[in-house]
């Protein structure tokens, strides 16, 4: 497992925009937007499932996957890498639940929270370190 680095959490921290890659049975490749990505602590980041029919086929059948995190604005561009779990119960979806409720935009219920322990972080960005471990 990996530390997230310090600008990456601040990144994450209230949420944000994350593409999160999987993999399915059938072999290829799945990238979907999560607009709850958030830091969990030093070693975890979690989204909402809401819309996630592939994501989650794919996380069953395989736990690896890849979150993508991208500000303009602060010009950077991270991977970051790990295993992902799917919480229904507990603090963390109760937590997750309210938070999307609290948005009042009409959106499903949460059907679980994805919890991802990340294993290694990558540096994005354009420039000479893109593609470089960075945790």
């Amino acid at each position: 497992m990996a530390q997230i680095p310090e600008n990456v959490k601040e990144l994450l921290r209230g949420g944000h925009n994350v593409w999160v890659a999987s993999i399915g049975e059938d072999g290829w490749p799945n990238v979907a937007i999560k607009g709850s990505g958030a830091l969990l602590d030093d070693e975890h980041v979690y989204f909402a499932d809401l819309f996630s029919k592939k994501t989650r086929e794919n996380l069953l059948y395989n736990s690896r996957v890849a979150v993508g995190i991208y500000s303009a604005d602060d010009k950077i561009a991270v991977q970051l890498k790990g295993v992902a779990d799917m919480i229904q119960t507990g603090e963390l979806f109760d937590k997750v639940t309210a938070q999307m409720a609290a948005l009042q935009m009409g959106l499903p219920p949460v059907a679980y929270v994805v919890r991802i322990l990340v294993d290694s972080v990558w540096d994005m960005s354009a420039g000479p370190h893109a593609g470089e471990s960075i945790g």
